[in-house]
């Protein structure tokens, strides 16, 4: 290879390390101009165009790369870059899978598939990933503890627990070690043992919310509501909008006084909105447009019934709609999005409030569709993920309740069945209607309600995830 294309590659990477990506840009397109078939260029243009936001610019420079360097890992991590920013997660598992497979010794591939699997809810997958990482750097605390979330995901909690231990042991400073290990002993039900792991995740890094938080969980589950709820108000205030402070914050003030905080049924109503769409272009209406949604929904082949850890009980939920994007879910996307612009657009915000004190301005989407069949339901729950959550509905039984006969309706306010609750809980139910949507905080406890009947109760549920802030 001549040593001009050799320094001037040099001077491109030495420009990208010192910030000064627009010279870096124009050196590579120039170095291309006179070397089109240079795939390490390629890779670094693009790299710089994904940094950016461009692309669509960036994509086929990469998958020409990878067509002239197949044995180089470079254009392989770019695309997969690429993929990622897009979030094309579906097609980004299936590149990464295909790297590992190329490169079965890179652990950067392996460990980036066990987390696009993960992510995906692949637990397996994600597990077998983390492993074959672990052969190529078998010392590795923070790999450890990725394989110890995955096994601890699939129920196997003594295993998991052993994982995390060694990653201690590899790692003594490893806060998210003794995290996670708290979180396996909460389910072996050792809660003296939990909370000490999480104190000592949250002593080596003051900044880890969630262990801290889950300390609190700990403490309630143990009966000391009061200290739960300081823990609760103060990682409010420290870390922000912390869902599940937020969440249990007046659960343990309630566990703490015997009666829940005045004024909360008011302010779960003032925090739940109920929205009708507008039917799409194309579609007469939107009871049209619900029957193709509601086919595409009872066809889709990545549900599973009753799927571990979730909440559905006699019912499916599918994966995630929008990692494969397809019709017509892309359309339904377009048509929310739409009424969740609005909705944020019609928010006056509280300073310090757990929601409206913050409106997002850019969220990425997860999506997923459920189907209840008779007797089916969803116990108590908040998404952690979220910071806005909502409900969709496609298709509902004729058997569904009105008036006092509630089956089938969503529930706000009642805390999960597994939490032992000495006060009176202050609910909110809500009749759902084809076509209609509700938006909440992620942080609201919600569930549905059992109905009976043959027919399917068919909807879409989802989760705003925000990428930048409204100033």
């Amino acid at each position: 290879m001549p040593v001009n294309i050799i320094e001037r590659r040099k001077e491109i990477l030495g420009l990208i390390q010192t910030n000064k990506r627009g010279q870096a840009e124009a050196k590579a397109r120039a170095l291309l101009s006179d070397q089109p078939d240079d795939a390490e260029t390629m890779s670094m243009l693009a790299a710089l165009l994904i940094d950016r936001g461009a692309q669509g610019e960036a994509e086929p420079l990469l998958r020409r790369a990878l067509e002239l360097a197949p044995h180089s890992p470079v254009p392989w991590i770019n695309l997969g870059r690429m993929l990622q920013a897009r979030q094309l997660w579906a097609e980004a598992e299936a590149h990464y899978a295909r790297a590992a497979e190329a490169f079965p010794h890179n652990a950067i591939f392996q460990l980036t598939l066990g987390q696009i699997a993960q992510r995906a809810g692949h637990f397996a997958k994600a597990e077998q990933a983390f492993r074959h990482a672990l052969a190529a750097e078998p010392k590795n605390a923070a790999t450890l503890t990725l394989l110890g979330m995955v096994v601890f995901r699939q129920d196997r909690f003594d295993e998991a627990a052993e994982i995390f231990r060694k990653s201690i042991a590899l790692d003594p400073k490893f806060a998210a070690a003794y995290g996670n290990l708290g979180n396996v002993e909460q389910k072996r039900g050792d809660l003296a043992a939990a909370e000490a792991a999480y104190e000592k995740a949250s002593s080596l890094d003051p900044k880890d919310g969630l262990s801290y938080v889950s300390l609190g969980m700990v403490k309630l589950r143990r009966g000391d509501a009061r200290e739960a709820a300081e823990i609760f108000d103060r990682a409010l205030a420290k870390f922000g909008p912390e869902r599940r402070a937020a969440a249990w914050f007046p659960f343990a003030r309630a566990q703490e006084l015997g009666q829940m905080p005045a004024g909360f049924r008011a302010e779960m109503a003032r925090l739940v909105t109920r929205v009708t769409l507008t039917p799409p272009e194309g579609y007469a209406s939107l009871a049209e447009f619900d029957k193709v949604l509601a086919e595409a929904l009872r066809a889709d082949p990545t549900t599973v019934w009753e799927p571990a850890g979730k909440a559905t009980r006699k019912g499916g939920q599918t994966g995630l709609l929008l990692d494969n994007p397809r019709e017509p879910f892309l359309t339904f996307e377009k048509m929310l999005r739409a009424a969740i612009d609005k909705h944020f657009d019609g928010i006056k915000r509280e300073k310090h409030h757990p929601f409206f004190g913050m409106v997002p301005e850019t969220y990425t989407l997860d999506m997923w569709g459920t189907l209840l069949s008779e007797g089916g339901h969803q116990h108590s729950h908040i998404h952690t993920g979220g910071w806005m959550s909502g409900v969709y509905y496609v298709a509902l039984p004729p058997t569904m309740g009105t008036g006092d006969a509630r089956d089938g309706w969503i529930e706000f306010g009642n805390p999960p069945p597994e939490f032992d609750a000495s006060f009176e809980p202050q609910t909110l139910t809500y009749e759902p209607r084809e076509g209609d949507a509700f938006f909440f905080p992620s942080y609201l406890f919600h569930r549905t309600l059992p109905f009976s009947g043959d027919a399917q109760r068919i909807s879409l549920a989802f989760d705003v995830k925000p990428t930048s802030w409204r100033k």
